[in-house]
C-alpha cells in the first residue's frame, strides 16, 4: 500500500488586488539536508515534516529550507498575479508551481541570471507571474539556504508597478540628500582644503553607494551576473569602507587626535576592526557569517558614541551635532543588525527604513557641524584679525565693508522671505483646488457605484431569465423526444414493409412536433441572446452560394403551396463574413414567412448583390403585405400582424426579433416596405471584410458544410433494422453490457427499448444509483442523461474518469440542452459522445457501437503486442496509471513465486472481481495472465542480456517449475528460453 502524502496548509485566496497578500502567515516550512529534489520533498516522510512557520524550528544543521503554501484566486482569469520574493543575496532560490500535485512551471532566481529573467516588471525584489484561473488551487513550494531570510508575497502586476514607483519616489529625496550633500562638501573641499571636508564626501559616497546595494537598486540599475558570494563581497566591501572612512570622519570632526589622544587609539583600532565583514563572505555556516558585520556595526556604534559622548563633556562645541546626528543613526543600525538575527522585529518600518531617516538626518547634521567647526575656526581667526586690525586704521574699512556685505545678505533673505511666503499662498490654494476635486471625484464614485449595483441586479434577472428558458427548453425535450424518435421509427419501419399502409397521421404529428421543436430553439435564441450568451463565430462565406442553397432547400415547399420560389443574384460569388448557423435561421425565418404568407398562384424572390462595401439580400414577395401602422413594430418580440382568434397564418411572433437580433449581432441591419395588396420586401444589409469584427467573433475558414435540411422539411429517413439472422448470430451472453442512467421514467423505457435487441441493458434512476450498479457490474458502455437529481451526468461522468476501476468506461452523455458550451463542459469532463435530444435511436446505437469496437482493438493491440507499454496505446491518463502501477506491484514481486491473485488485489485496494474486469478491459487478459505476461517479458530481458542460465532466469521470475516457464515462454516468443538466448546473442 502507498503512504499517504499530507495534504498542504490551508489555501490562501488571493482578491485584493490594492496591496501584497503575504504568505507568511500560513505557508509552512521544512528543513531538511541538502539535495532533495521536489518529489522527494512531496512524498513521505518528507511531507508529513512541514510545520508552520510560526512554530517551525530550523536546526542550525539544516542545509535547505523548503516552504509551502496553497493558492487560489479570487479575481477573474484577466488578473495578473506575481509571486514577489524578498530576500538577501543568495546563490538560488528555486520556486515550483503545481496543478494537481503535478508541476507546471519550475523559476530559478539567481543573481547570475538575466534580470529580466528572475524580473517580471522592474522592481528591487524578485517577482515571476502566476498563471491563477479562478476558483483553481495551486500549490507553491519554494527552495532556500536554511538560514537565508525569504519573504513570499503575491500581488498584482499593475499594484506592483505602482508600489515600486512609489518606492522611488519615497528613496528619491533621500539619495538627492545624499548626493546634494556630496556635492556640497566636495565643493567645500575644493575650496578650503580641509581634510575633513574629504573625508566626510568619502563617507557620504560609500554609505550613499551600501544603501543603493542594500536597497536592492544596484542590481535594478545595474544588473549583473555576480554570484552570491562576489555579492557579499561587494556589500561587505562597501560596508568595510563606510566604517572605515567615517571612523576617519569622527576623528577629523572631533580632533581626538588633539583632544582626546586614548580615544584615539581605540578609533584607530576601530579603522583595523572596520574590515572584519569582509570574513562573512569566507564563512560557510550564515548564521555564523551574519555576525562579522552584525558585530562590526555594533562595535563601531559604540566606540564611536563613546568618543561623541566624551568630547561633549569636553566641552567640545560640534560634538553637539555628533552626538545628535550619530545617535540617531546608530540607533537606526542597531535596530537594523538586530533584526537581522531576528531580536527585533524584521518586517517594521525602522528596520526597513530607520537607517534611511537617520542617515539622512545625521548627514545633515554633520554637515552643521563641519560648517559649526569651520565657523568657529573661521570666529577664532576674526577674533586675531580684529585685534589686530584695531590698531590699524584700515580695520573701519574692512568692517563698513563687512556691514555692506550683511546688508546685502538680509536684503536676499528678506526677499527669499517673500518667495516662500508666495510659495506657501500658492500651495494652499493648490490643495483647496485639489479638495474640491476630490470631492467631486467622490460623488462621482458614489454615480458610479449606484449604477453598478443597479446593472448588477439587471444582470441578475437576465441570468435568471435565461436559466428559466434554458430549464423550460430541457423540460420541453424530453417529452419531445419521446414523441419525434417513436414516430422517426415508425415511419422507418412502415418504409421497410412495402405491403403495409403508412397512417398519414403519422406524418402530421411528426411535423408537428418538429415544429414544436423548431419554436423553442427560437425562444431559447432569443433568450441567449438577451443574456448576451450568443457568440459571433465569422468566417468568410460564399453569400450567393448560401442564399442559393437555402432557397433550394424550400423549393419543394414553393411546389406545393403553388409558388413561385426564384434566386437572383448580379454577381457569381460574394465573399461576406457570416455565421452559417446564425445566417441559416435568418433565411429560414425570411423565407418561411414569406412562402407562408405568398397566396397559391404568387411569387416569392429571393435576391443577392454588392452595394457600396456592404452586402444586400432581398426577400420580395408578392403575398397580402402588411398595413402600415404595423410595420414600426413588425420586428418587435410576440408582435403580430393579426392577432385575431380568426387569422389564417399561425405563428409566435418572434422569428423577426430573432432576424434582427442575429443580423445586430453580424453588425448589419434590416428594414422592411410592404404594400398591401401587392407584398411586402425584407432588405438585410451587411458589411463586406472584416475590418468591422472583434478578434474574437472571427474564426478560421472551414469548407463548407453540406447543407442541412431545414426544421419543417427534414426528410424522414429509414432506419436500418438488423435482420431475424443478424439477431440470431450473436448470443445474448455475448452483447455488451450497457447502464442507461435517466431520471425520466418514459425517456428511461424509451432507451431500453431502443437498445435492448443489440445490447445487454441495464437501467438507473438517477447519478447516484448508476454510480452504484457500474461499481457493482463494471458496464462495457454508459448512456446518461446530463441534467438529473442527487447527482448530474457530468459529475457521474467526473467520477468515473477519477476511479481507477471505472476510468476506462465510455461515457454517452444524452442532454436536451442545446449548446457549445455544455458540450464543451462535457468533453472537458471526459465524456465519448454527446448527443442533443431529440435524437435519432440509429445514430445512438452507431456510436455506441464505435466506441465498444474501439476499446475492443485497444485490448487486442495490448495483449498482441508482448513489448507494448501503457503509454503507447491510446488510453486515458488513469488508466495508464493504473497498469503502471500494476506492472510496478507485479515487478516488486517478481521473484516471489506464491504471490497469488488476492496478493495482487490487495496491493492495487481493489476486489478480486474488480481487477479482474479491470484488467479484462483494459488489456483483454484475465489477472493470472496478466501477471505471467509480465514476468516473461522481464525474462525475456534477462535472457537477452545474458543475465544467467534459463533456470536462473525462471526463479527470478517467480518460475519455481522449469518446464512450465519453457512451456509458457514458447506460448508468448514462439520459440523456446535457450533459442531465443542464443538468437539473441547472434544479433549482438
Amino acid at each position: 500500500m502507498a503512504t499517504a502524502v499530507a495534504a498542504p496548509g490551508p489555501v490562501v485566496v488571493v482578491s485584493d488586488t490594492t496591496q501584497t497578500t503575504g504568505l507568511r502567515t500560513s505557508a509552512e516550512v521544512l528543513a531538511a539536508p541538502a539535495g532533495l529534489t521536489l518529489a522527494q520533498v512531496q512524498s513521505a516522510p518528507w511531507s508529513q515534516r512541514f510545520a508552520p512557520i510560526g512554530s517551525a524550528v530550523i536546526a542550525a544543521t539544516a542545509g535547505e529550507r523548503w516552504t509551502r503554501c496553497q493558492l487560489q484566486s479570487g479575481r477573474a482569469a484577466s488578473t495578473r498575479w506575481l509571486l514577489s520574493v524578498a530576500t538577501e543575496y543568495v546563490d538560488g532560490i528555486d520556486v515550483y508551481v503545481l496543478r494537481n500535485a503535478r508541476p507546471v512551471k519550475h523559476y530559478r532566481l539567481n543573481s547570475r541570471l538575466p534580470h529580466a529573467q528572475t524580473h517580471a516588471v522592474i522592481a528591487r525584489n524578485y517577482n515571476v507571474p502566476l498563471d491563477l484561473s479562478p476558483n483553481e488551487v495551486v500549490t507553491l513550494y519554494a527552495r532556500s539556504p536554511a538560514q537565508a531570510y525569504v519573504n513570499l508575497g503575491v500581488i498584482e502586476q499593475a499594484n506592483l508597478l505602482q508600489y515600486s514607483r512609489e518606492a522611488d519616489w519615497t528613496m528619491g529625496p533621500y539619495y538627492g540628500i545624499l548626493l546634494a550633500l556630496l556635492a556640497y562638501n566636495l565643493l567645500l573641499y575644493v575650496s578650503v582644503r580641509d581634510k575633513s571636508y574629504l573625508l566626510y564626501s568619502l563617507y557620504v559616497g560609500f554609505f550613499a553607494a551600501l544603501q543603493i546595494d542594500m536597497t536592492g537598486y544596484w542590481q535594478q540599475w545595474w544588473p549583473d551576473t555576480l554570484s552570491g558570494f562576489w555579492l557579499d563581497v561587494r556589500q561587505n566591501t562597501l560596508l568595510a569602507c563606510t566604517v572605515f572612512f567615517g571612523t576617519l570622519t569622527a576623528r577629523a570632526f572631533l580632533e581626538t587626535d588633539r583632544l582626546m589622544p586614548r580615544v584615539d587609539k581605540v578609533l584607530r583600532l576601530t579603522l583595523v576592526v572596520a574590515w572584519l565583514p569582509l570574513l562573512s563572505a569566507f564563512t560557510p555556516n550564515p548564521a555564523v557569517a551574519v555576525w562579522w558585520p552584525v558585530s562590526t556595526a555594533l562595535w563601531t556604534s559604540i566606540v564611536l558614541l563613546t568618543a561623541g559622548t566624551l568630547a561633549l563633556f569636553a566641552g567640545y562645541r560640534p560634538a553637539r551635532y555628533y552626538m545628535i546626528g550619530w545617535t540617531l543613526l546608530l540607533l537606526a543600525v542597531v535596530n537594523f543588525y538586530l533584526s537581522l538575527v531576528g531580536i527585533t522585529p524584521r518586517d517594521s518600518f525602522w528596520s526597513g527604513h530607520g537607517v534611511h531617516v537617520a542617515s539622512a538626518l545625521e548627514m545633515i547634521l554633520l554637515s552643521l557641524g563641519l560648517a559649526d567647526r569651520i565657523n568657529l575656526e573661521k570666529k577664532a581667526k576674526q577674533r586675531a584679525q580684529e585685534e589686530a586690525m584695531r590698531a590699524l586704521q584700515a580695520q573701519q574699512a574692512a568692517q563698513g565693508l563687512a556691514l555692506a556685505a550683511m546688508l546685502e545678505k538680509q536684503t536676499a533673505q528678506e526677499q527669499a522671505l517673500r518667495v516662500s511666503r508666495e510659495k506657501e499662498e500658492l500651495q494652499l490654494r493648490t490643495n483647496h483646488e485639489l479638495a474640491e476635486r476630490a470631492a467631486e471625484l467622490q460623488r462621482a464614485y458614489q454615480d458610479l457605484q449606484t449604477s453598478i449595483r443597479t446593472s448588477h441586479q439587471l444582470q441578475e434577472l437576465d441570468e435568471l431569465k435565461t436559466k428559466f428558458f434554458t430549464n423550460i427548453s430541457h423540460e420541453l425535450r424530453t417529452p419531445l423526444t419521446l414523441i419525434i424518435s417513436p414516430l422517426e421509427q415508425l415511419l422507418s419501419e412502415a418504409r421497410h414493409r412495402p405491403e403495409a399502409d403508412t397512417p398519414p397521421e403519422y406524418t402530421l404529428m411528426l411535423r408537428n412536433a418538429r415544429r414544436l421543436l423548431q419554436l423553442i430553439n427560437q425562444l431559447l435564441d432569443i433568450s441567449r441572446l438577451e443574456a448576451g450568451q450568443t457568440r459571433l463565430a465569422a468566417a468568410p462565406v460564399d453569400m450567393v452560394q448560401a442564399v442559393k442553397t437555402n432557397v433550394l432547400a424550400f423549393e419543394s415547399l414553393a411546389v406545393s403551396h403553388d409558388v413561385d420560389l426564384r434566386f437572383e443574384s448580379n454577381v457569381p460569388t460574394l465573399e461576406v463574413y457570416l455565421d452559417t448557423d446564425q445566417f441559416d435561421k435568418v433565411l429560414y425565418n425570411l423565407l418561411g414567412n414569406a412562402l407562408k404568407f405568398t397566396p397559391a398562384g404568387g411569387q416569392v424572390v429571393a435576391s443577392v448583390e454588392a452595394q457600396a462595401g456592404r452586402a444586400v439580400l432581398r426577400v420580395r414577395d408578392t403575398g397580402m403585405g402588411i398595413p402600415a401602422e404595423h410595420l414600426p413594430l413588425i420586428f418587435d418580440r410576440f408582435h403580430q400582424v393579426d392577432d385575431s382568434r380568426t387569422r389564417r397564418h399561425e405563428g409566435s411572433g418572434i422569428g423577426l426579433a430573432l432576424v434582427k437580433e442575429l443580423i445586430g449581432l453580424h453588425h448589419g441591419h434590416i428594414r422592411v416596405s410592404s404594400t398591401l395588396g401587392q407584398g411586402t420586401t425584407f432588405v438585410v444589409e451587411l458589411p463586406l471584410g472584416h475590418a468591422h469584427l472583434r478578434a474574437e467573433e472571427l474564426r478560421p475558414a472551414e469548407a463548407a458544410p453540406a447543407p442541412a435540411l431545414l426544421p419543417s422539411m427534414a426528410s424522414l429517413a429509414p432506419v436500418p433494422v438488423a435482420s431475424a439472422e443478424q439477431q440470431a448470430a450473436h448470443h445474448i451472453d455475448m452483447r455488451p453490457l450497457v447502464l442507461v442512467v435517466e431520471d425520466n421514467p418514459e425517456m428511461r423505457g424509451y432507451i431500453h427499448s431502443c437498445l435492448a435487441a443489440e445490447f445487454r441493458v441495464l437501467t438507473a434512476e438517477d447519478g447516484e444509483q448508476g454510480l452504484e450498479r457500474i461499481f457493482a457490474a463494471v458496464p462495457d458502455l454508459v448512456v446518461s442523461d446530463l441534467m438529473m437529481p442527487k447527482l448530474d451526468g457530468l459529475e457521474l461522468c467526473q467520477r468515473l474518469r477519477k476511479d481507477e476501476r471505472t476510468s476506462h468506461i465510455p461515457v454517452i452523455l444524452l442532454t436536451a440542452k442545446p449548446g457549445d458550451e455544455a458540450r464543451l463542459t462535457s468533453f472537458g469532463l471526459g465524456a465519448d459522445e454527446y448527443l442533443t435530444k431529440p435524437f435519432r435511436p440509429e445514430e445512438l446505437r452507431a456510436r455506441m457501437h464505435n466506441l465498444i469496437r474501439q476499446r475492443q482493438l485497444l485490448r487486442q493491440r495490448f495483449g498482441r503486442e508482448v513489448t507494448l507499454q501503457p503509454r503507447d496505446i491510446s488510453i486515458t491518463s488513469a488508466d495508464e496509471v493504473f497498469l503502471q502501477r500494476a506492472m510496478a506491484v507485479v515487478e516488486e514481486h517478481m521473484a516471489d513465486s506464491d504471490f497469488s491473485v488476492e496478493q495482487f488485489a490487495d496491493q492495487m485496494a481493489m476486489s478480486r472481481v474488480q481487477l479482474h474486469r479491470k484488467l479484462k478491459a483494459l488489456t483483454d487478459q484475465s489477472t493470472s495472465e496478466f501477471v505471467r505476461t509480465v514476468r516473461l517479458r522481464r525474462a525475456a530481458a534477462l535472457l537477452q542480456a545474458q543475465a544467467g542460465s534459463v533456470a536462473d532466469v525462471a526463479e527470478q521470475v517467480g518460475f519455481g517449475n522449469l518446464s512450465y516457464f519453457s512451456k509458457c515462454f514458447r506460448e508468448l516468443y514462439q520459440q523456446s528460453p535457450s533459442e531465443y538466448t542464443a538468437t539473441a546473442v547472434v544479433e549482438s
